[in-house]
């Protein structure tokens, strides 16, 4: 078996993160959803629970601005609804007809997300996510240097 390049490895992996990035854009517009209200809806129905912007933030990697692109659509649609919280805290909530789309269009992506899952061997799972940890731990620990200020002689 040929040894795998560096350029073979960023190559491909980059292939792949493309693809599965453009399969749930794919999957939003089916469901006449911008990306943003997608994942928003993803993050609510995932959670089980209401939830911070924060939160909502936080789980799906994404920017504050992002998530409210998303969440302002879906406000105005009547999907989610802010309640207030402690302190100045303001949580997310499906209201019923976010509820009714949740479970037109994230339910079954959450769904063929499991049975992706499922597919794998229990001992293929673990090493993806530990594979996955081990490179982006070896990735940040290589990238300080970047983010060091230069030495001055």
């Amino acid at each position: 078996m040929e040894e795998l390049t560096f350029f073979q490895f960023n190559q491909e992996a980059c292939r792949m993160h493309k693809e599965e990035d453009g399969l749930y854009r794919r999957l939003a517009r089916q469901f006449g959803l911008p990306d943003s209200a997608f994942w928003v809806l993803y993050a609510l129905e995932a959670s089980g629970k209401p939830v911070t912007q924060a939160e909502v933030c936080n789980y799906l990697s994404l920017s504050k601005q992002t998530v409210n692109s998303g969440l302002k659509q879906l406000e105005q649609e009547g999907y989610i609804q802010l309640t207030n919280g402690p302190g100045r805290r303001k949580y997310l909530g499906l209201t019923d007809q976010g509820k009714q789309l949740t479970t037109r269009t994230v339910r079954p992506v959450l769904a063929v997300e499991e049975r992706a899952f499922l597919g794998l061997a229990e001992e293929e799972r673990a090493s993806l996510l530990a594979l996955e940890r081990k490179y982006l731990s070896l990735l940040l620990r290589a990238s300080e240097q970047i983010f060091q200020p230069p030495q001055e002689e």
